[in-house]
């Protein structure tokens, strides 16, 4: 059996070969490594942090069911944002279909919203300061929730979870290219739908 402290010293595979021979110590180790990663794209994804906290937990849940058939040719993290796109996915269809409303507030986005960045970070805090950062956060993330899945994915690990191209490659199960030309056009529908709510 693997201590706690033990755990913390140790690779991510060396945790995972931990779980696969049946300590569980490993695993909570993993969950206290990527619980917040997994727990912000998600919420940049689905816009909800209640959605994002029962999907984090989820992922979590699924990946220690499959933590067995894990067979190292992806990166843990990696593997945990493929299980977490899949449920976001899957949790944007069920959504629609039932025509739930999943809008909440979404933090600066400066590629797509120039300027933003400014308001946001204002020491200024009257009123109107306040009201003008809370219209454009609200503006973001509608603008945000109206791209598609594929383009959001790519959009949210990129920006706010700062993952290389390859990475999300890697999650997005696409090629590197595919990437990339998503997430240029990611932003490119995110500045033209910004410009026509006139934020920017």
């Amino acid at each position: 059996m693997v201590l706690l402290r033990e755990a913390r010293q140790q690779s991510d595979a060396v945790l995972i070969e931990v779980c696969q021979n049946g300590d569980s110590t490993g695993f909570d180790e993993l969950v206290r490594r990527y619980k917040d990663r997994i727990y912000n794209v998600l919420y940049r994804f689905l816009g909800n942090r209640e959605d994002a906290r029962d999907l984090a937990q989820e992922t979590f849940v699924r990946a220690y069911r499959g933590i067995g058939s894990f067979k190292g040719e992806a990166k843990v993290y990696t593997w945990l944002y493929s299980i977490a796109a899949n449920l976001a996915r899957n949790r944007l269809r069920d959504c629609a279909r039932k025509g739930r409303n999943r809008g909440t507030s979404l933090e600066a986005l400066e590629d797509a919203a120039p300027g933003y960045a400014e308001v946001a970070a204002s020491t200024d805090r009257t009123p109107r300061t306040f009201a003008a950062a809370h219209e454009m956060d609200e503006a973001l993330q509608r603008c945000l929730d109206e791209l598609p899945e594929h383009y959001r994915l790519v959009f949210v690990l990129r920006t706010f979870d700062d993952l290389s191209y390859d990475e999300i490659a890697e999650a997005a199960g696409c090629p590197r290219g595919t990437v990339k030309s998503r997430l240029n056009k990611a932003r490119l529908l995110l500045r033209e739908r910004l410009e026509a709510l006139d934020v920017l």
